[in-house]
């Protein structure tokens, strides 16, 4: 081929790229992460969620809040389910036009004093690519109630308090959301790694601080062999590390980059790759205390609370 035909060949090759991602973005759709080619999505396509279950996982809490730590607990429950692109909801059967989602619901639930907190996110990622279709979250207790809810590409967070009140922007494409990383970060356990990530600070909070991004350094080692309410199991430890001003470098001032910590998660290593343990910088920690496969639907009746440990029973 001629310089001038490559010439030409590269320049179509540009203009249908360009082509590809205006059409992208009229369709409300975020591009695919950066890092896309180091993500391992195997683990999404597992015949496991097509079982009719959901991984259902119990974590005894430590949560560190109003200097101090609180004794609590959290469920995280991912399943499988349809999805109406319409509607961005659940379907109520696999439709034609429509697609699987994974949704993780991240639920925590702490006593402080007179009153307990209630926090619960639900963050949907497409089971193909493992992009995020939508985040809803709710935080409430005796003072009020803070909401966000992010579709189309748009997030809007709604709070009680004064100077975080209602709040509306543009999400960030490829930006993870931090309440989703017990899901999210599986994508990472396979042999590549990105040198970093890109993370939404958590909305399970009464009070978000900032709707900035954090970028976090990020590495993986082997665990060791973990003790784990299911027995031995071999585990692998992410751990993210904030970069830059994240990092608390001189002239950090924003609320966003003061409240970046560091984040460890310890996962199962064999698929589907269950969280057993979780920790950050100011001591809060998650610790599993049970979990399993179940239809948890169908388990809301007196009783069904015999399949939780004591020790994270409400």
């Amino acid at each position: 081929m001629s310089f001038v035909a490559q010439r030409m060949a590269d320049s179509r090759s540009a203009l249908a790229l360009a082509l590809a991602l205006l059409w992208t973005a009229g369709l409300g759709l975020s591009a695919a992460p950066a890092d896309g080619a180091s993500r391992d999505g195997s683990w999404r396509r597992s015949a496991v969620w097509d079982d009719g279950n959901a991984e259902f996982c119990a974590y005894e809490v430590d949560w560190v809040h109003y200097g101090t730590t609180y004794p609590g607990r959290a469920l995280l429950i991912l399943v499988k389910e349809p999805w109406a692109p319409d509607l961005d909801v659940k379907a109520d059967r696999p439709r034609p036009d429509g697609f699987e989602v994974l949704k993780l619901n991240h639920v925590r639930d702490v006593p402080t004093g007179i009153y307990t907190y209630h926090q619960m996110a639900s963050v949907y990622l497409r089971r193909s690519s493992g992009e995020i279709e939508k985040i809803a979250s709710t935080s409430s207790e005796a003072c009020g109630v803070t909401t966000a809810l992010m579709t189309d590409g748009r997030l809007d967070v709604h709070s009680y308090f004064d100077g975080v009140a209602d709040r509306s922007l543009d999400y960030p494409a490829g930006v993870l959301p931090e309440d989703g990383l017990p899901a999210l970060l599986r994508d990472y356990l396979g042999d590549h790694l990105p040198d970093s990530l890109q993370v939404l600070p958590t909305l399970l909070d009464g009070r978000p601080a900032s709707l900035e991004p954090v970028s976090y350094a990020l590495s993986r080692r082997p665990a060791g062999t973990v003790e784990t309410p299911m027995g031995a199991v071999r585990a692998l430890e992410l751990s993210l590390e904030p970069q830059g001003d994240a990092a608390g470098a001189p002239g950090a001032t924003s609320r966003a980059t003061s409240r970046a910590t560091s984040r460890t998660y310890v996962f199962e290593a064999a698929s589907p790759h269950r969280l057993l343990e979780l920790r950050d910088g100011r001591g809060t920690q998650y610790r599993l205390a049970k979990c399993g496969r179940i239809p948890y639907w169908r388990m809301s009746q007196p009783g069904g609370e015999e399949w939780l440990p004591e020790e994270v029973r409400e």
